[in-house]
């Protein structure tokens, strides 16, 4: 890593721990009110769903159950490339597909007018003659200054499937044929390197370095070659004449094996002593993740000869970039034989899951199925670093279709090319995605280009990061300052303008449009309505990140577009569940039924209703439509005397909820912004419960009110009266203008899902400050005059919807 580099990491990572701990260090006490000055765009707002959403057409859904096609059908295989013997250079051949990739900027999927094609700079690394051609720049605002240590390209092996493509929908055009482009590399790395430096390799060959292996070697170098960061996304659709990305028909690849691999085989000790320590190295959370590339899988020595066995390959994307993949057999898979694979995304900072036998995820157990879980179930599976991180190359575009997406599509290809992946037609695997946050995102990003996925089911992701982070022109500042910090101590190499933008957020409240225009380019939230395949989409009602809205912006488009949608609230995600135990077996439960419906053509899985949420009492319900059937809602207004509050820093705000702590380390870290009741706030109580009531959706408040100070929001928040929690642990932003004039405002709040009983009640606050959006430059007083709520309440399906949450096994 260079010199240069390496300040500008540890400098950003100071800082961000810096905010962090004025985070944890104001836990104790009161949070100030959000930004002033922020120069944000309007973000739009949620609002109570009327009842006609949730009529929509589901005629586009897909069918499933494709047929497979037979094994001696496949005609691609693995075949070595071998350079020139006289040539010393190692030499590769990288197939790409036509870079047909848009940005935002360009023409997409829905017609709309492309922006003009600007030449690009040349690529440093020297190419022959078939491939040495100019290619248009990037959309503005992409591009990023070079590494400081670009790698050259090892001998791969190519994959060149000779493969159409599957037809498109009827509404698209179909693509055209993919081409293939042969470049051959130099040893010299791109952008002039010196020979001898690092080469980029998953692991460094001199084994005595192997913490630095583990832990930096080829994670610093961005592999520029053979195109910029700034020219990833070459040319637009308007000058391709397509509608959609051009499906790749020429992957390269190699296999990758790990340095220690050949411990495993010693005789006698590698069986009894080595292979049991790495099978031990990968149940360890993370440890084994991260120390895989080095040890490798542990080998099955008692397998007849043949047997499918897990592997590491790098599979090239269409600019270069070479993405380390594990791939994992389904359990008892044997020589010959075939099954569906599962494409398991990691979260942000994580590495590719390698945790062959574990039931459930790692990082986030009673939210996300396992590795282990879905082989037991006759799925491969298939995990990856992704672009940017940890053993991958390139640099991280937040889950980007023109980048991200278009990185899965290369490697789905590349699974057509695999003995053990069952296919649906040539080039076309039978494959499901699953994954959590950052591994929730990347499956909308692929689905939307690529409709070779069968299945999703993306948990906890989300639809519109500005909106995430800017909610109404707020900063969410809390999460501001966790997730910069967990790419600081990973290392990830993200876009440039990352770090700026969340550090000027949280320490003044501003974000430049550019900044903002930029998060919108790389966004999938236009493109959900692109989507085919059938999605179960699984969000936390306690998730103070990825909120219950952006879920339902997304199950919104995906209905209006006729592709078969279902909607778990559950009790988890990016937060603490405080009000009951979460022990994931739903969650688990519905995951599998979904895939075997959809990827498996089990047409007999029961996936449940369309609509199923939990309770604070851990109880769930469902309904056959989303959103669920409508009741009454429930309508309060505060009459009383004006209540004038102070809006002063630190001044008894809202949260963190101290009980996040009894949750383990992990929720209490993603329960930091959790909110929590307040003394200096403006209180309204809903009264008692007369009968059984369900409040599932987005409260509305109204609020009278005038004031003068710099504050620009309050926050409103539900209280429930009988455990003194905040409902979801959500407080809402609500922007005002405090200039001496009386206002009256009405916006919708966070949806939550929670059940009245006769005699219970909840209570609505308004408050100054809260964990969720903490800042220090907020100021002033604001006059309450009058308070408003509307409650919205559902009738669940049937008098026997609710049941007991699944018995612990």
């Amino acid at each position: 890593m260079g010199a240069a580099s390496f300040v500008g990491r540890i400098g950003g990572l100071a800082v961000a721990l810096g905010v962090g701990a004025a985070v944890v260090a104001g836990a104790g006490s009161a949070y100030a009110d959000d930004d002033g000055g922020s120069e944000t765009k309007d973000a739009p707002t949620s609002s109570a769903t009327s009842p006609g959403e949730s009529t929509a057409s589901m005629s586009g859904a897909r069918t499933p159950g494709k047929p497979q096609v037979a094994r001696g059908e496949r005609t691609a295989g693995t075949t070595p490339s071998v350079p020139s013997g006289d040539d010393e250079d190692a030499s590769a051949d990288v197939s790409n597909e036509p870079d047909d990739a848009p940005g935002r900027g360009s023409a997409n999927k829905r017609g709309e007018p492309a922006d003009e094609a600007t030449e690009a700079d040349e690529v440093d690394a020297p190419v022959d003659a078939a491939a040495d051609a100019e290619e248009p720049a990037a959309p503005e605002g992409l591009q990023a200054p070079a590494a400081d240590e670009p790698v050259a390209a090892p001998v791969p092996t190519e994959v060149a499937p000779s493969v159409p493509q599957k037809p498109p929908a009827p509404t698209e055009p179909s693509a055209p044929p993919a081409q293939t482009v042969t470049a051959q590399f130099a040893d010299e790395p791109a952008g002039g390197a010196e020979p001898g430096e690092d080469s980029g390799d998953p692991a460094l060959p001199a084994l005595a370095a192997l913490f630095s292996s583990v832990l930096s070697a080829g994670r610093e170098a961005t592999n520029e070659s053979p195109t910029a960061v700034g020219a990833q996304v070459a040319t637009s659709l308007a000058e391709s004449g397509s509608a959609q990305y051009p499906i790749p028909t020429g992957v390269t690849v190699e296999e990758w094996t790990p340095p220690l691999e050949w411990l495993q085989r010693i005789p006698v000790l590698g069986p009894l002593l080595v292979t049991p320590i790495v099978g031990f190295i990968h149940v360890l959370p993370l440890v084994g993740d991260i120390i895989h590339p080095v040890v490798g899988f542990p080998i099955d020595h008692r397998a007849p000869a043949g047997t499918p066995q897990a592997r590491n390959y790098r599979v090239t994307s269409f600019d270069g970039t070479r993405i380390f993949v594990n791939f994992m057999p389904a359990k008892g898979l044997q020589a010959g034989e075939t099954a569906p694979t599962i494409l398991n995304g990691p979260g942000l900072g994580l590495p590719g899951s390698t945790a062959l036998e574990l039931p459930v995820d790692s990082f986030l157990p009673d939210d996300v199925i396992g590795v282990g879980t879905l082989r037991q179930n006759g799925y491969n599976v298939v995990t990856w670093d992704p672009r940017g991180e940890w053993r991958s190359e390139g640099v991280m575009h937040l889950n980007s279709p023109d980048l991200e997406g278009r990185d899965m599509s290369h490697i789905i290809s590349f699974l057509a090319t695999l003995p053990e992946v069952a296919l649906d037609a040539e080039n076309d695997p039978r494959i499901g995605m699953t994954g959590a946050s950052y591994g929730g995102g990347i499956q909308l990003a692929t689905a939307a280009i690529d409709h070779r996925v069968d299945a999703l089911v993306p948990t906890i992701a989300w639809n519109n990061l500005v909106d995430v982070l800017f909610p109404r022109d707020a900063v969410n500042s809390s999460w501001g300052t966790i997730l910069p910090a967990v790419l600081a101590l990973t290392f990830a190499r993200e876009h440039p303008r990352i770090f700026p933008v969340a550090i000027q957020g949280v320490l003044f409240g501003l974000a430049q449009q550019s900044d903002i225009d930029l998060v919108n380019s790389l966004s999938f939230g236009d493109q959900i309505k692109d989507i085919t395949a059938p999605t179960l989409l699984i969000q936390g009602t306690v998730d103070t990140l990825f909120t219950l809205d952006q879920a339902h912006r997304n199950a919104l488009d995906l209905i209006d577009a006729g592709t078969t949608t279902k909607v778990i609230w559950y009790c988890g995600g990016h937060g603490a569940c405080l009000s009951d135990v979460n022990d994931g077996e739903f969650v688990i439960e519905r995951t599998l039924s979904w895939l075997d419906r959809y990827v498996k053509g089990n047409e007999n899985a029961d996936t449940g209703a369309q609509f199923e949420w939990v309770d604070q009492n851990g109880l769930w319900h469902g309904d056959d439509s989303y959103p669920a059937a409508s009741g009454t809602p429930i309508v309060v207004t505060r009459e009383e005397d004006s209540r004038v509050m102070p809006i002063i820093p630190a001044l008894f705000g809202s949260g963190p909820n101290p009980l996040i702590i009894t949750r383990g380390l992990i929720a209490a870290l993603l329960g930091l912004p959790s909110a929590a009741a307040a003394y200096n706030a403006v209180n309204l109580q809903v009264p008692d419960a007369t009968e059984l009531t369900h409040v599932v959706g987005a409260p509305q408040v109204t609020m009278t009110y005038s004031g003068e100070g710099t504050a620009e929001h309050v926050y409103a928040q539900i209280v429930d009266d009988e455990t003194g929690l905040v409902l979801g642990n959500h407080a809402t932003p609500i922007p005002v203008t405090l200039d001496g004039t009386t206002r009256t405002a009405t916006f919708s709040l966070e949806p939550v899902a929670h059940t009245l009983r006769p005699g219970q009640s909840v209570t609505v606050q308004i408050v100054t400050s809260t964990a969720k959006f903490i800042n220090y430059y907020s100021w002033g007083a604001i006059t309450v005059e009058e308070l408003t709520v509307e409650l919205p309440t559902r009738i669940p399906a049937g008098a026997g919807a609710s049941r007991e949450p699944l018995a612990v096994a």
